[in-house]
């Protein structure tokens, strides 16, 4: 039901809560009964007043949908004490210091498809138990070392891909020791500048797909100890040295298909005694030395296809764990 009032004050019941808005901004949000999930979609907000959520025991808080929100503050989200978490994806919010640190319960924070195109520092200041960040489809260029000074080290999923992102500063991720999932696919990176990965010894996955990177070198992967997954698929990789993912002794797939490769050549995969997929379709490999896997004990599952190799036997490889070879 949708109440108006002489001062063009809209009011809709929304599932346990009455929502007032006016002129596109919500001005007075307050609750009738308990629910923990509050959507507030299809109003055509522009704006969040200071002070419209009246203490409410809200959990989970959608504007997402039919919204275009861009004027927000910190007092916007004053009376959310116990949200865990926000989805204000399909916006365009503009990022400011302090901007949700009145969220001090703060679990996931969704800003996918807001049009970011800088982070500035403190941004995510205050949100000590952030675990995911999701920051995709948005026009960031560049990350600094501060753009996301203050957030929380619990943070365990990080969302940068389908961005502009040309570069990274070093050490930027490194007061995020228990982040596990790093999202980079999809951006304009041609190159891993040293020190970006440090500190991420809990990293799981990395994912580098759909970039401009000409090479990797081991300092690149450099104390990655736990990672498991590594997707550099659809780059411009045309070498890659021996030893280049020697300390990831935990790597279960690799995928570097989609890329320049013309010859592999032996110790490439040194190292790897725990990698179980690896996906090499779709390059231009017209060589490789008798021994280029040697050293893959574990490996189950190998993709050659789309290459330029001729008269491809699974025997040559010595690759005893091997049960699938596409060629």
């Amino acid at each position: 039901m949708i109440v108006r009032s002489e001062e063009q004050l809209t009011c809709k019941q929304i599932t346990g809560y009455k929502v007032c808005e006016k002129k596109g901004t919500l001005v007075d949000v307050t609750q009738q009964e308990f629910e923990e999930r509050l959507e507030i979609h299809d109003l055509n907000l522009l704006a969040i007043r200071e002070n419209a959520f009246k203490n409410l025991t809200t959990t989970k808080l959608s504007l997402g949908l039919g919204n275009r929100i861009s004027v927000v503050g910190r007092e916007s989200f004053r009376g959310l004490e116990r949200l865990e978490r926000l989805d204000l994806d399909s916006n365009v919010v503009p990022l400011s210091p302090n901007l949700f640190s009145e969220l001090k319960q703060l679990h996931s924070l969704s800003l996918i498809f807001n049009k970011i195109d800088t982070i500035p520092k403190d941004s995510f200041a205050g949100l000590g138990n952030l675990m995911w960040l999701y920051l995709g489809h948005n026009d960031i260029e560049s990350i600094g070392k501060d753009s996301f000074s203050g957030l929380s080290s619990s943070l365990t999923f990080l969302w940068l891909n389908d961005n502009k992102i040309t570069s990274i500063e070093a050490a930027t991720f490194s007061q995020m020791p228990e982040l596990t999932r790093l999202h980079l696919e999809n951006n304009r990176l041609t190159s891993i500048q040293p020190g970006v990965l440090r500190g991420l010894h809990k990293l799981d996955g990395l994912f580098l797909e759909e970039n401009q990177l000409a090479s990797v070198s081991r300092n690149d992967f450099k104390g990655l100890i736990d990672l498991r997954i590594l997707n550099l698929q659809h780059n411009q990789i045309a070498s890659i040295k021996p030893g280049t993912f020697s300390d990831l002794r935990q790597l279960e797939q690799l995928d570097l298909r989609k890329n320049r490769l013309s010859h592999v050549n032996s110790g490439v995969f040194n190292g790897l005694s725990s990698l179980k997929k690896l996906d090499l379709s779709s390059n231009d490999i017209a060589t490789m030395e008798s021994d280029a896997f040697a050293g893959l004990p574990a490996l189950k599952s190998l993709n050659l296809a789309n290459n330029k190799l001729t008269n491809v036997d699974r025997k040559d490889f010595g690759l005893t764990s091997l049960t699938i070879l596409y060629t």
